[in-house]
């Protein structure tokens, strides 16, 4: 679940010791717990002040900037999704009882078997009216405060919140079934990349893919995963962050180009002289 991964990146940033995921500082027992005074949950039924219940209104986004005219102590994240309390499906149900494992607390809690479920941002719960109002807070954002909007594709937002945002796809929810050992050995010295070494990266790939019988697919996503795990251990480092964050987005792309049919061997050369160029 992305809401998952956007809790943990708000329990990195603001984790009073090592980040590590058994950490039970004050700030990470809060965000574990759905409490924590920085950490944020923005949709069309959370931290409301006005009627609506079917889009994130413009109050609530003023709302969200009055928070940010004082200075805080804390790392403040506003998680942004599209959310229902209803009755889940199969599907969702398995994803639930998948997001239990990860020890976060969901924003409110199952009333009468019904439960609070996220799904993806679009425009339809997310107006222009809204989301243009806070178009100068994403360019320039105050120090120590990042805006995570959760969509199934970038497409479903306004272009102006995505021209001003970093997007990246987030793996799904099955990370044990990835495989990144493969990957590693190229990724040594990250994000410096052996220039030398990109037509071996390409041809590795090919090759594990071909030697394990996957989907072309499944390669990127491993290569997301790996770049996904690294930002989480590298969340201090801001610099770092923007390079892993253009490289995710960069991998998505590559799954583009293999949905247009281009070749695999083409895409991974691509992928792997992208690398090179750091």
């Amino acid at each position: 679940m992305q809401y998952a991964f956007a809790l943990e990146l708000a329990r990195q940033l603001n984790c009073l010791e090592d980040g590590r995921e058994d950490c039970n500082c004050q700030n990470c027992r809060w965000i574990r717990e759905n409490k924590h005074p920085a950490v944020m949950t923005v949709s069309k039924i959370d931290n409301k002040t006005d009627s609506s219940k079917t889009v994130i209104s413009e109050e609530q986004i003023n709302n969200v900037l009055d928070t940010l005219v004082n200075s805080s102590d804390y790392h403040r994240v506003f998680i942004f999704c599209n959310a229902d309390i209803k009755e889940l499906s199969v599907r969702e149900k398995s994803m639930y009882e998948e997001y239990k494992t990860t020890g976060f607390t969901l924003p409110q809690e199952e009333i009468n078997s019904k439960i609070w479920y996220p799904t993806g941002i679009n425009t339809d719960c997310f107006s222009s009216v809204a989301a243009n109002a806070m178009l100068k807070s994403i360019e320039e954002p105050p120090s120590n405060v990042n805006f995570i909007f959760l969509t199934e594709n970038k497409d479903d937002l306004l272009q102006t919140i995505v021209s001003r945002s970093q997007s990246f796809g987030v793996p799904d929810s099955r990370y044990e079934e990835y495989n990144t050992e493969f990957i590693k050995p190229f990724f040594v010295n990250y994000p410096v990349f052996n220039k030398e070494r990109a037509l071996d990266f390409a041809y590795a790939l090919l090759t594990y893919q071909t030697d394990n019988d996957l989907e072309s697919e499944y390669i990127i996503n491993c290569i997301q995963y790996y770049l996904t795990e690294l930002a989480k251990a590298n969340s201090q480092n801001s610099n770092l962050l923007r390079i892993i964050f253009k490289d995710i987005e960069k991998t998505e792309n590559s799954k583009k180009m293999l949905r247009s049919y281009i070749k695999e061997q083409s895409v991974y050369e691509d992928l792997a002289f992208y690398f090179a160029k750091h």
